[in-house]
């Protein structure tokens, strides 16, 4: 009737996983008991779009709300007839992410019978896609997936079958293409990192949790023998660092670095985008701007953009811009301060510590940071009471540890990892430490800028381009022997002094990268046969 094709007419998206009133199979089809097939090409759209009551309508059904894609799957579900089929082309996300764990369950809940790797075939699209295809009914142990990999030749896919028991007894059931490689990866290492998720990941999620059971962790630690298999999470510590809610206000660059060049250039422009303030002082132009500023000392150029920010609003000159230029003569020594010091900061005029931010550029083994936080008594109060700060505590700062690069280039085959120094470190430069001797930062660094661990990351726990602390967490470490952590004790110091002379300028950057491409090579030959032994005997 008209009523009901006005409805259909300004029909919204989301309301197609919602409990849309006119939707009746019944009386729109004729089916009672469910359909025998539903296909579809769901949106590949983020529910960030949409509004709080849409979520809120499919969080009570749904119990959840998502990229829209995956509440198409429950209601496909849902509208099938037992032993219906569901035929599906959609991102192919929901393989790893976390957040999508779910659809992996409700997938491996139903008897899957295709999935079709269909990586990106679409010019427009930047989303990798896939095709399942999902029975209504539950498989016995011995049903096989047929699963086609066209990532190389979409027409022309390579074939494989796979146990459906695989994916529900790999870590956190994600969906990988069962390649022989894959399949000897699954069995040596996949299959213990499940059940060592199901066995302690609640008691390590978080670094609060890690505390609150360490006493538990610490008697499984104790137990560990060269050869095992653990969790990097299981013998590390560490968090996602500090926020400090306005970078411009506590954090500055080294003089006579790059980075501090920069900003001197910066200031004039930056200046004259305060224009109340620049028509107060009769300042018109870069030139105007520029003289101005060289009137001025560090000290009160630093009270001036304070004072400019807390007038004009934070980001008046760009989010996280930083325009203090810090002298050796403020920087403290991190390696002598006292507890006090390190909880409520530093009285006195050398009040600056290094501050890591992680790493662009992706320098793996070891990089400097230009970066340094003001430390003072002043600012570390402010920093513990501000809520955009989000302050959480000292205990994992000025410590050394390993970090890694959050964000993977497209093109990355590397995790690529570093020796964390004595720092603080804010949220784009998380960070772990070890906490059992046989199993020092160094060794660490090392197994994760191998080949071997990157594939299995980008496998079997997140195929995305943001590494999450928790992502690291999930990683499969062994443990050496005495013998075998000398061999990494050697790798890693020729990599790091590489890193080090060409940050130095004793070598060039393509010199550098071609004696650690050297070293590559060498790593991952034996962080292979430490991982791969028992199946290549």
């Amino acid at each position: 009737n008209i009523k009901d094709a006005e409805k259909i007419a300004n029909f919204d998206i989301f309301d197609q996983t919602a409990q849309a009133d006119w939707f009746a199979p019944e009386w729109m089809l004729g089916v009672e008991d469910g359909f025998d097939i539903v296909i579809g090409n769901p949106p590949y759209i983020s529910t960030k779009e949409i509004s709080i009551e849409q979520k809120k309508q499919l969080e009570q059904q749904y119990g959840f709300s998502d990229d829209a894609y995956n509440h198409f799957y429950f209601k496909g579900i849902q509208l099938l007839k037992e032993n219906g089929i569901l035929a599906y082309i959609s991102s192919k996300t929901f393989w790893t992410i976390q957040t999508k764990k779910n659809l992996r369950e409700l997938l491996l809940k139903n008897k899957i019978l295709k999935l079709f790797d269909t990586a990106n075939p679409f010019e427009s699209s930047m989303v990798d896609t896939c095709i399942a295809i999902v029975k209504k009914a539950i498989a016995n142990k011995n049903h096989q997936i047929i699963f086609l990999d066209g990532r190389k030749n979409l027409s022309e896919p390579q074939k494989y079958t796979v146990p459906q028991y695989v994916y529900a007894t790999t870590p956190n059931q994600v969906f990988f293409v069962p390649t022989p490689m894959n399949i000897k990866i699954y069995e040596r290492l996949g299959k213990k990192v499940n059940e060592l998720l199901n066995q302690w990941w609640d008691l390590i999620s978080t670094s609060k949790n890690i505390e609150k059971n360490k006493k538990k962790l610490e008697a499984y630690r104790k137990n560990l023998q060269p050869g095992d298999i653990t969790l990097l999470g299981l013998i590390t510590e560490g968090g996602q660092g500090l926020a400090t809610g306005n970078n411009g206000k506590y954090i500055g660059v080294l003089e006579g670095t790059k980075w501090a060049d920069n900003v001197r250039k910066q200031r004039p422009e930056k200046l004259l985008l305060a224009t109340e303030f620049c028509k107060q002082q009769k300042i018109k132009t870069k030139q105007d701007a520029q003289r101005f500023l060289e009137q001025l000392s560090e000290k009160e150029l630093r009270e001036l953009f304070d004072d400019l920010k807390e007038k004009y609003g934070r980001d008046i000159f760009g989010q996280g811009w930083l325009y203090r230029i810090v002298s050796k003569d403020e920087i403290a020594d991190v390696n002598n301060l006292t507890e006090d010091e390190k909880l409520n900061g530093i009285k006195g005029s050398k009040t600056f510590v290094p501050y890591d931010k992680g790493d662009k550029e992706g320098n793996r083994w070891y990089a400097p940071t230009p970066y340094y936080i003001d430390w003072s008594r002043e600012n570390v109060r402010k920093l513990q009471k501000d809520p955009k700060a989000r302050w959480q505590g000292y205990q994992y700062f000025f410590r050394e540890g390993f970090c890694w690069t959050n964000v993977l280039n497209p093109n990355a085959r590397l995790i690529k990892s570093r020796l964390k120094e004595r720092s603080v470190n804010d949220v784009g430069s998380m960070s772990l430490y070890s906490i059992i001797n046989i199993t020092p930062d160094y060794y660490f660094v090392s197994i994760l800028n191998s080949s071997l661990i990157f594939n299995f990351y980008r496998t079997f726990i997140n195929y995305s381009v943001n590494i999450q602390i928790n992502d690291i967490r999930q990683l499969p470490i062994i443990i050496p022997t005495s013998d075998q952590l000398k061999i990494f004790e050697n790798i890693f110091n020729r990599a790091y002094n590489i890193q080090k002379q060409k940050f130095e300028g004793k070598i060039n950057e393509e010199e550098a990268e071609t004696r650690l491409n050297e070293i590559q090579k060498e790593l991952d030959e034996i962080v292979e046969n430490l991982y791969m032994e028992e199946i290549n005997k």
